[in-house]
């Protein structure tokens, strides 16, 4: 990491930006819950959700594709731990930074 750079700057992956929905399943009691995939790279993923999640806690992740037409496409699957989590609008709106441990197809 470079001293005086913002953390993510610091990042070895490229963030792609994305506007996609997400569904985020716990696994422990598999609520889902709704959000915005902001942006993705080989290593994790920036959700947008009222989702307020346990620190470490592992989800499953569900990206579902821009839509292309009458074409009908399935989502990016995987699991991921939350490394991150801060609110964007008080009591309505947090953004979860995902770590990607698992694709799962």
């Amino acid at each position: 990491m470079s001293v005086g750079l913002r953390a993510q700057d610091q990042r070895s992956a490229v963030r792609v930006p994305m506007n996609c929905p997400v569904k985020l399943r716990t696994l422990d009691f598999g609520l889902s819950y709704y959000g915005a995939c902001i942006d993705l790279s080989v290593t994790g993923l920036t959700v947008r959700s009222m989702f307020v999640p346990r620190p470490d806690e592992e989800v499953e992740v569900f990206v579902m594709p821009p839509k292309n037409g009458h074409q009908q496409r399935s989502p990016l699957a995987m699991r991921a731990r939350v490394v991150r989590c801060h609110e964007v609008e008080a009591g309505r709106l947090y953004e979860l930074g995902l770590l990607i441990s698992e694709i799962l197809r």
